[in-house]
């Protein structure tokens, strides 16, 4: 849809980021905003003075039409995929320099591959050995097949890409704890939220994270109250938890903050 951002220069004369979105409705998006502060109003109401500590950070959508409107820029968050793009970067560099200490005659830098490629490099000769040629029927899939490529998958990637990003953001062992501990019950917020209003659609470009205060941003609201259910591969999860999301939370993992929240 080619959305373009533009900078508004307000009265105050501070400039306000957004994004302009054309082809899309974004009464939906508006309305989940609307709901979120409304589950604000109601912790500030119920949290004894501790008006900050369970929040849905949000941002605004103004509707311009059926077809367009504004989205508010969330500065300083970055999506998840950003941090494993990062990873996979590192490991391709870090291979390019492994193949010269070699003495492997190779100037082309490792290439790197898209999640979705990844996946059907494992499961394609998966399904074969299993006499599956077919891809385009997916109730032919075994599931045994589909959770060894997932094992293989969860191996073969780092479970603390987000826990060492939160690390490395922090001055030191004080505000790293802080920050962990408001990672954690964001986390835990928007979670119940999702499960409330049956959010899907929940990839790593739609998850951002605040790294220098720990908070969970969601964006893009529009396969909600139980959409993705519907979706040709179903969203059968009630919301994300991932291992990267788990680790990041610290030693005791859901069982701590998340949890209590």
């Amino acid at each position: 849809t080619k959305p373009k951002k533009l900078v508004l220069l307000g009265s105050d004369g501070k400039r306000y980021p957004y994004l302009f979105k054309g082809l899309e409705d974004l009464h939906l998006d508006e309305i989940i905003i609307q709901f979120l502060s409304i589950f604000n109003n109601m912790f500030v109401s119920n949290s004894s003075g501790q008006q900050d500590l369970y929040r849905a950070r949000h941002y605004s959508v103004t509707p311009l039409g059926p077809r367009s409107g504004l989205i508010q820029w969330v500065d300083g968050s970055t999506p998840l995929f950003s941090l494993y793009k990062r990873w996979q970067q590192r490991e391709a560099l870090a291979q390019s320099i492994k193949n010269q200490t070699s003495g492997i005659s190779n100037n082309t830098t490792p290439s790197i591959l898209r999640p979705s490629e990844i996946f059907y490099n494992k499961l394609t000769p998966a399904l074969r050995d299993k006499g599956i040629t077919n891809l385009e029927n997916r109730k032919e899939w075994p599931l045994s097949v589909l959770k060894s490529v997932l094992q293989e998958l969860i191996a073969e990637t780092p479970a603390d890409l987000l826990s060492r990003e939160l690390w490395c953001c922090s001055v030191g062992a004080s505000e790293w704890w802080h920050i962990t501990q408001c990672y954690a019950r964001s986390t835990a917020v928007m979670s119940m939220i999702g499960y409330i209003i049956g959010l899907g659609d929940r990839h790593l470009d739609n998850v951002l994270v605040d790294l220098a205060t720990g908070e969970v941003v969601h964006i893009d609201y529009n396969v909600c109250f139980e959409k993705g259910k519907g979706l040709r591969v179903p969203e059968k999860v009630p919301f994300r938890m991932t291992q990267n999301i788990e680790t990041a939370m610290g030693v005791t993992g859901i069982e701590g903050t998340f949890r209590i929240a």
